[in-house]
């Protein structure tokens, strides 16, 4: 792991984003979230994040990306507990 920073994904709490999923302006970076695979600045568009997290844990809360592997020892349910989210949305992840 390097010393740059890292970002937190406002839809599934992935804590390892290598860049912001907005720019120091408010504008989308159309990053895409390893984890839950949200495309920011299209598929939050017409979405929420809390309603893109629902989607995600609905459909099993797995790991999305097929060529960046999940960290080691990775559980989507305490990624989404321990991103504390308002809406207390940790679903029935895995």
């Amino acid at each position: 792991m390097s010393d740059a920073p890292h970002y937190m994904c406002p839809v599934c709490g992935f804590a390892e984003l290598i860049e912001p999923h907005l720019d120091p302006t408010g504008s989308p970076t159309y990053s895409i979230c390893p984890c839950c695979g949200v495309h920011f600045g299209a598929d939050d568009v017409e979405k929420t994040h809390a309603e893109l997290r629902r989607e995600w844990i609905a459909e099993g809360a797995a790991w999305w990306s097929q060529n960046e592997h999940a960290p080691a020892g990775w559980d989507a349910r305490r990624q989404l507990a321990a991103a504390r989210f308002s809406d207390g949305d940790v679903g029935a992840a895995n």
